[in-house]
């Protein structure tokens, strides 16, 4: 169990980190409004503005070539649309993407960036979300930051992007990361009755959705629109997760860090269903959504 100044550390983390914009968004799903506070953190307008932003995590690759931190920022895009319309709250859109396009996000085209370099920045973010390819690592000082900032009270969604024969490297390194600066054992199993399988949808006793290709061929713009042609075919790469289950890092009972490696952010790039299937897509849209308020409310 968390100990009573945790306790007090993670309400001040929510108020100043989003105060009145996370309890409009908890209040619209029933659940307990944890942040009520007045003092909203004097941060960027999109503290304000929104309910909802969703930062990626920028670091550092071992190889450059390989799907990176930005890697298709239409599944940002994707979840926060679907959010926003299950939830009914105000999430910062990203303009100019769509699906699986483009690969990597330019400049505008993520809802935040944040480092683990920056303490001033990442700490006004209750939810962080970080996917990639590749192995990677840390510094120390990052390590360090990352583990004020979980103990603080804020919570990190990782996901692995496995792309056609590729091994699932990504996972590899933050499995390791995490037992490092957490200590040995403390990436644990999620079992599958725990509440963020089950919180707004039920994901039943299957647990974590897991991306597999139906096809290897979707669609590239244009896409189908009314009186414009129809969508050119091309053949992609395909994705295919690596199913280790759900594993995740506990502060006392609260669930803080999320690990999964079969695509979920994949999956919510295809949201025409072209690559792993309608309801592939809804699943995968769903365990951001159970994630994303799970987080929010803990």
């Amino acid at each position: 169990m968390e100990s009573e100044k945790e306790q007090m550390d993670r309400r001040q983390f929510l108020k100043t980190a989003s105060g009145k914009a996370l309890g409009a968004a908890l209040a619209a799903t029933g659940l307990e409004t944890i942040a009520k506070g007045t003092d909203i953190h004097e941060g960027p307008d999109d503290l304000d503005k929104y309910d909802f932003v969703m930062p990626r995590v920028k670091y550092a690759h071992q190889r450059k070539e390989v799907d990176r931190w930005n890697v298709r920022p239409g599944g940002d895009t994707n979840l926060l649309r679907e959010l926003s319309a299950v939830i009914r709250c105000r999430v910062k859109p990203i303009k100019g993407v769509r699906d699986w396009d483009p690969q990597w996000a330019a400049e505008g085209q993520l809802n935040a960036i944040v480092t683990f370099d920056e303490p001033d920045e990442v700490m006004k973010y209750p939810f962080l979300f970080m996917t990639g390819e590749n192995h990677f690592t840390f510094e120390d000082h990052q390590k360090e930051m990352l583990k004020e900032y979980i103990h603080r009270g804020g919570f990190l969604f990782m996901d692995d992007c496995v792309v056609d024969t590729g091994g699932d490297f990504f996972y590899q390194s933050a499995y390791a990361l995490l037992e490092d600066v957490f200590g040995r054992g403390a990436v644990k199993r999620i079992p599958h009755e725990h509440e963020v399988f089950h919180n707004v949808y039920d994901l039943g006793g299957s647990g974590l959705p897991h991306m597999q290709y139906v096809q290897q061929q979707i669609p590239t713009f244009p896409w189908p629109i009314r009186g414009r042609r129809q969508p050119q075919i091309s053949s992609l790469p395909v994705m295919q997760g690596q199913n280790h289950g759900a594993r995740g890092v506990f502060i006392g009972d609260r669930l803080a860090v999320f690990l999964s490696s079969t695509d979920i952010h994949c999956g919510w790039c295809d949201s025409h269903g072209f690559t792993f299937g309608r309801h592939n897509y809804n699943k995968a849209i769903q365990m951001g959504i159970n994630i994303i308020m799970y987080a929010l409310s803990h």
